[in-house]
């Protein structure tokens, strides 16, 4: 007999430690330690049956806490306070007598607990916890309704069989419930209760302006950029466009938006489709793919030069889509003066290289000769050491010759300037690791990267990366090619990237969504077919009507499955298809075999005392049952001689 008191003080326990878990990194070292030592307390005092907080000592406890983080709350300090004052009071709680009405109360803070740590993390773990925490709690509730009428109940092992499949059933159908409701009940773009939440730490971000030695920090970090679910690209294609600056003063790139006058030359290529997921940054700078053509599913604005803002930023992960022409060119249709302005001072070094690279010759002349003079200065691509000082440019050719993409497109694009060729620098980021699992490219922050864009003699915008005439070039840029993830990595990133889409930005523009597809299926009915679809509706249901069958179905007792077992032992070692008598000393009279006999009188010292079967005499019975099997001739003789005309009985 197992007592429902032991097995519902160990669901107390469970259900403490699956709402608690997800908050206990966040809470202070004491508050941990009283955790730890309250669990410690209570279950000591179960087995002891003593406590030692009482009922009285408790209520003060508790109501001293409650007061002394209330005081601490304020609105700009509110989920910390409220979550530790909640975590002491289910200490308070788990070091007292479990008395229906404490078990109850137990149930309730844990669940309030695990509810409340999704205000400071909602990773994939808080998904385990919480269909741990409905499983014990709804189960927990279930016995609890057992032990507040009779603290002593216990039950047999057949009832707790019974039991555990309405255990079982109970919260299935809540977990049921609950993803139902999450698919349909409205959803707002940012949650009601946001308020509350501490702010998300943007990833570093894109700056609208660039100066040599601004991009060099995003390479020792190893944050995640943004997703992009798509299908794999050539890697010259990776080159994702973030901002265009056009602008230079002094050493620093900035944007203007006075000089966006060009069109995008659309060619006879299909579109490439991607839906980008970004991590929450501190720019409004949506990331695409050269060259973007149309944005959807965020509100944003598309300027001339392809570069796209978005009106509404938050501290969520951003999805959107993009339709892009990586072979497209965009066409200057302005004049191209500003393309062309130069900073007030220069080191007589550097304008001596420009009348070098502008000395006769069209655009794509000019730009030859550039690429010639860096491939001779044997620059390296690096990203440590670099000086500091008032003229990195100067610097970086002529001196140290080592330095950072932003060195190499600064000082391109400044060089072709003085060659009297239009330049421009965009900022971006340049590769990123495939998720084949996934269908999608992770890009880190660490892959950040500036390159230049140039005008052609066509008034075209031509990518130029002189990063890649650096003589360390496909070394230093490995990192853009990365060889790949592991499969751990893989599956790990796949199942992180799905629950943010599919959980964590599951908003009213995806039900919409959900919605617009189930309509275009019910316009299509006819096309499928109505078979079809009728089919598809009857799967869910059938499946569940199995999984209830299969969990209720009404197996026999053991006494009769043992009973059935040996009849057909017994018939088929003698051959017949009806024993004359089925009776279990008839049997063993008829065949005259000791293990029927012994059988018959095991069975029959429980049956006719109306007391169950003994464990050990269960065993011996079934091991009789396997012993036949080895001796069938003889009983099949015995039989024979007993009956009579076997003959008659076998047709």
């Amino acid at each position: 007999m197992l007592s429902v008191k032991r097995i519902l003080q160990l669901l107390v326990y469970l259900s403490a430690l699956a709402g608690s878990f997800p908050v206990l990194p966040f809470l202070p070292w004491w508050l941990q330690l009283s955790l730890l030592s309250a669990l410690l307390l209570g279950i000591i005092g179960d087995r002891r049956d003593r406590y030692l907080l009482t009922a009285l000592p408790a209520t003060i406890l508790s109501c001293a806490f409650l007061l002394f983080f209330l005081l601490q709350i304020s609105a700009s300090n509110l989920v910390e306070p409220l979550i530790q004052m909640l975590c002491l009071l289910l200490a308070v709680r788990l070091a007292t007598e479990k008395t229906a009405r404490n078990v109850l109360q137990l149930f309730l803070l844990a669940t309030i607990v695990l509810a409340a740590s999704s205000l400071l993390t909602l990773n994939m773990a808080y998904l385990f916890y919480l269909v741990l925490t409905i499983l014990l709690v709804t189960s927990g509730l279930l016995l609890l309704c057992f032990y507040a009428a009779d603290q002593r109940i216990s039950f047999n092992r057949a009832e707790w069989r019974l039991l555990l499949k309405v255990m079982i059933l109970l919260p299935v159908s809540s977990l049921l419930l609950m993803l139902v409701f999450f698919v349909i009940l409205p959803r707002t773009q940012t949650p009601l209760w946001n308020f509350l939440n501490p702010k998300i730490a943007a990833n570093i971000g894109m700056s609208d302006q660039v100066r040599p030695g601004s991009v060099t920090d995003l390479a020792q970090s190893s944050r995640t950029a943004f997703r992009v679910e798509t299908d794999r690209l050539p890697f010259a294609a990776l080159y994702w466009r973030g901002i265009v600056l056009n602008q230079l003063e002094g050493q620093v790139w900035k944007r203007s938006a006075t000089m966006l006058r060009e069109k995008l030359l659309v060619t006879a290529d299909p579109d490439v489709l991607l839906s980008f997921f970004t991590e929450p940054k501190a720019d409004h700078y949506l990331l695409t793919l050269d060259q973007p053509r149309i944005v959807e599913g965020i509100r944003h604005e598309l300027a001339a030069d392809g570069v796209v803002t978005g009106r509404l930023r938050s501290g969520r992960i951003l999805n959107y889509q993009v339709r892009a022409r990586p072979a497209a060119r965009s066409q200057q249709l302005g004049p191209v003066d500003e393309y062309l302005r130069l900073p007030r001072q220069l080191s007589k070094r550097l304008q001596e290289v420009g009348e070098r690279v502008s000395q006769g010759g069209n655009y794509r002349d000019k730009i030859d000769r550039l690429n010639e003079f860096f491939i001779g200065r044997q620059l390296n691509y690096s990203s440590r050491q670099l000086p500091t000082t008032t003229d990195p440019v100067d610097i970086f050719l002529f001196e140290s010759r080592r330095g950072y993409c932003e060195y190499f497109a600064s000082s391109f694009a400044l060089l072709l300037r003085l060659a009297g060729v239009p330049s421009r620098l965009v900022g971006g980021y340049l590769g990123g690791e495939y998720n084949d699992l996934g269908g999608y490219y992770l890009v880190g922050e660490d892959l950040a990267h500036v390159w230049v864009e140039a005008l052609d003699d066509q008034g075209l915008w031509q990518r130029i990366d002189p990063s890649r005439l650096a003589v360390n070039a496909e070394q230093a840029l490995l990192q853009s090619r990365r060889q790949g993830l592991s499969s751990f990595q893989t599956f790990s990133d796949a199942l992180l990237h799905y629950w943010s889409r599919l959980v964590l930005n599951y908003d009213l523009h995806q039900q919409f969504g959900l919605l617009r597809q189930l309509a275009r299926q019910v316009r299509d009915v006819k096309t499928i077919g109505l078979e079809s679809l009728s089919a598809l509706l009857w799967i869910v249901p059938l499946t569940l009507l199995l999984f209830l069958l299969c969990l209720f179905r009404r197996r026999p007792p053991r006494e009769q499955r043992l009973i059935h077992a040996y009849h057909k032992q017994i018939l088929y070692c003698s051959g017949l298809e009806e024993l004359p008598n089925p009776g279990l000393f008839a049997i063993a009279r008829l065949t005259g075999e000791p293990l029927c006999r012994e059988f018959a009188e095991l069975y029959g010292q429980a049956y006719y005392r109306d007391l169950p079967l003994e464990p050990a005499a269960f065993r011996r019975l079934k091991r009789i049952v396997g012993e036949l099997a080895e001796r069938q001739d003889s009983i099949e003789v015995a039989i024979l001689e007993s009956v009579g005309d076997n003959d008659n009985l076998r047709n």
